[in-house]
């Protein structure tokens, strides 16, 4: 009965173990894929932002000699390149923010589905160690059942080979005697 005890009670921490682990691996996965969005994320702002001082240094170079052409044409003409220079840079602004706040709402919710997934990782392993305690109750529960029939089985086919059988009480006390000590005997070897 102890020896069941240990069993089941080994089997329980294994259960725990192998729960621990696939949570640990559920978690390691998890803090993967964000620090793999957040790696991406950060090189394609990067990469953003590279093309966006491109695109400023062109049009900075641009604007200047649009300026110096206008400055030979005319001075009215300056204020007018001066504003189409802010306007771009503007422009480019509001391309960085809404980059930025796209960006900001998916880490967002890469951060909701990893918390998700983490309820349901410490959800699944809450089942998974109810039914694996169940089902070992469920096991020593049959065993005990198993040994208690097999026991009535054996102690009803005692008491029926005594009541059927031909020889006198005395020659069966004999046998029993004999059976008995050959028994004890094949023990002690």
């Amino acid at each position: 009965m102890e020896m069941t005890a240990d069993v089941v009670q080994n089997n329980v921490n294994g259960a725990k173990e192998m729960g621990k682990q696939a949570m640990n691996s559920a978690l390691s996965t998890v803090t993967d894929t964000v620090r793999s969005g957040i790696g991406k994320t950060q090189d394609v702002l990067l990469e953003g932002l590279d093309v966006t001082q491109e695109l400023l240094k062109d049009r900075q170079k641009r604007s200047a000699k649009k300026l110096k052409k206008a400055q030979k044409r005319a001075r009215k003409n300056v204020k007018n390149l001066q504003g189409a220079v802010q306007s771009g840079l503007s422009q480019t602004q509001d391309m960085l923010l809404t980059g930025l706040s796209t960006t900001q709402d998916a880490l967002d919710k890469n951060t909701r589905r990893a918390s998700k997934s983490l309820q349901e990782a410490q959800k699944n392993m809450k089942y998974t160690q109810n039914s694996m305690q169940s089902l070992f109750k469920m096991r020593a529960r049959r065993r005990r059942r198993a040994r208690m029939v097999f026991r009535l089985g054996l102690l009803s086919g005692f008491v029926m080979v005594l009541l059927y059988t031909p020889w006198p009480g005395s020659e069966i006390r004999h046998q029993l005697v004999e059976l008995w000590n050959g028994f004890s005997q094949s023990q002690e070897l």
